[in-house]
């Protein structure tokens, strides 16, 4: 009972209810849209980044979080990236407050993990899950906590477009991804590296690291948050390419880190 019950959760967060209304608990399918955020920078370099890459040998990735019914992919995988690059840093690994991204940065779910970057730089900073906890719903931000600041963040990368440039991001840092999947093939994934098929439900997670096997094919290691018994513990191993274009479900099409 229990595992059918995630499965309906899941598939409201990616598909929505028959109103049509809930498909926003997860990030929207890409659309047109005129946000600008308040500032961006880029890091690429002409560089050979490294055969492999996994931040979690680094210490740089807190554990799988489960979302629930909330559509909080967007803030989870953003404050996931924060709390990397605040890893990085500073040699502290704390785990950030995802709830207080969804409760003060954007509501309307839309383009969310650009404006939770560009919140998270107009606040100073974001608090800990310890200050601000997980309540896997949207409640009325606390602004009594706005100054409570445990990782900030100077700036913002959102300019990466194909995979060489988000191969190139993740060689430095864990990076926010959206992938456009489709619900069943995702929701069965249970291990090995998925090469398909994609869809139209976007779903936002964290690119701890990226390898090889021994028969050549190459992949990306998503952090999800559909708790550790979804996936291979947790986590999304993704087909990687040439690198030319935005990859399997358009893997590097919203890509962005902070600074």
């Amino acid at each position: 009972m229990m595992a059918l019950a995630k499965t309906i959760a899941l598939l409201v967060c990616l598909l929505g209810t028959a109103g049509g209304t809930s498909g926003a608990n997860c990030i929207p399918r890409p659309r047109s849209v005129t946000f600008t955020p308040r500032s961006a920078a880029s890091i690429f370099t002409a560089r050979t980044p490294p055969p492999m890459v996994d931040w979690r040998a680094h210490g740089a990735v807190t554990p799988v979080m489960d979302q629930g019914v909330l559509g909080s992919c967007w803030a989870i995988s953003t404050a996931g990236a924060i709390e990397g690059l605040h890893k990085i840093r500073s040699g502290r690994l704390v785990r950030l407050s995802s709830q207080q991204i969804c409760d003060c940065s954007n509501k309307s779910m839309i383009e969310s993990h650009l404006r939770a970057y560009d919140w998270v730089l107009r606040n100073g900073g974001v608090a800990s899950e310890e200050t601000y906890p997980y309540v896997d719903r949207v409640q009325d931000c606390k602004r009594e906590k706005l100054h409570m600041i445990s990782a900030s963040i100077t700036s913002f990368v959102w300019t990466i477009r194909t995979e060489q440039e988000l191969l190139l991001a993740v060689s430095q840092q864990p990076v926010t991804v959206k992938m456009s999947v489709e619900p069943a093939s995702f929701l069965n994934y249970t291990g090995g590296i998925f090469s398909g098929p994609c869809g139209q439900a976007g779903h936002s997670m964290l690119a701890v690291g990226y390898g090889a096997l021994a028969d050549g094919r190459k992949y990306w290691i998503l952090k999800s948050s559909y708790g550790v018994h979804w996936g291979d513990h947790g986590y999304f191993y993704v087909q990687r390419g040439p690198g030319h274009d935005a990859g399997l479900c358009g893997i590097a099409n919203y890509a962005a880190h902070p600074v």
